[in-house]
């Protein structure tokens, strides 16, 4: 249901110059909507504005402290150190080439992502578990 408005009507709104929502008589009335307002403290006329919704609640922040801690279990980043300390065992990663066909289990060096373990092959393209999560690269 709306609220209708009429001269004269006492409402509280936020005030500017007060600097918080006080009471105000309203001077004006288009369609039912106040358009302007003198308040009851400073006595300043300005235009009518909604109280705003209150803001949703947030989550709490982690500290760069606590983040800096390692990753956490069971994230992408602790299974690929995972993967890298149990599996490479000594073995040498190659630089990513597109032109170079890159089978399972084979390590590779990119210039954008590190380090990567290829995953699976799936025609010309490799799932590539890198730091970052896993990725689809071009293979031949």
């Amino acid at each position: 249901m709306t609220k209708i408005y009429y001269a004269g009507q006492d409402v509280d709104a936020p005030c500017g110059r007060c600097g918080g929502e006080t009471r105000h008589q309203v001077l004006t009335v288009t369609n039912g909507v106040p358009d302007k307002l003198i308040c009851g403290n400073c006595r300043s006329v300005h235009k009518f504005r909604v109280a705003k919704p209150e803001p949703l609640p947030r989550s709490p922040r982690i500290p760069a402290a606590a983040k800096a801690g390692g990753p956490r279990p069971g994230s992408l980043v602790s299974q690929f150190q995972e993967v890298l300390m149990q599996e490479q065992g000594g073995a040498q990663a190659r630089r990513y080439s597109i032109a170079e066909r890159w089978e399972e289990g084979a390590w590779m060096d990119h210039p954008s992502f590190g380090l990567g373990r290829v995953q699976r092959r799936l025609g010309k393209k490799v799932d590539v578990l890198f730091r970052d999560g896993l990725k689809t690269l071009v293979s031949a």
